[in-house]
């Protein structure tokens, strides 16, 4: 019974360390792949759209990658909080739609937004 008890303990330690492991790694590839962008904005392009757009596949498998370790009741958000970043519009058809990211007269806040979206995303790897 002891030893049950210990390799469950085991296991649930090793579990842990492989999700902090892979936290650090999804933080860490989403903070290079959004260099100068995130978390202060300090080389904010003029077509932010198409940086964004060259930088998704990176973002993707790094999503794709840590989804795993998401605890299951909280992958929902997760899986909203991806769609949210990468899809302002709410439309499920807009795989990569970016333009709630670019400052109009309607949008004054796209740098907040685009802050609050991957701040939203970096949350489950905490």
């Amino acid at each position: 019974m002891l030893a049950l008890f210990a390799h469950r303990l085991t296991i649930g330690r090793d579990r842990q360390a492989a999700r902090r492991n892979a936290a650090a790694t999804f933080r860490a590839e989403v903070l290079a792949v959004l260099k100068g962008l995130y978390p202060l904005p300090l080389e904010w392009p003029a077509d932010i759209t198409h940086a964004l757009r060259k930088a998704a596949p990176a973002l993707q498998s790094a999503v794709a990658q840590f989804r795993p370790f998401v605890p299951w009741w909280r992958r929902r958000a997760f899986d909203r909080a991806w769609f949210r970043y990468r899809s302002g519009s709410g439309r499920e058809k807009d795989l990569q739609n970016y333009h709630h990211y670019i400052a109009f007269g309607s949008n004054p806040n796209a740098r907040e937004n685009f802050r609050r979206n991957v701040d939203a995303l970096l949350s489950f790897a905490k």
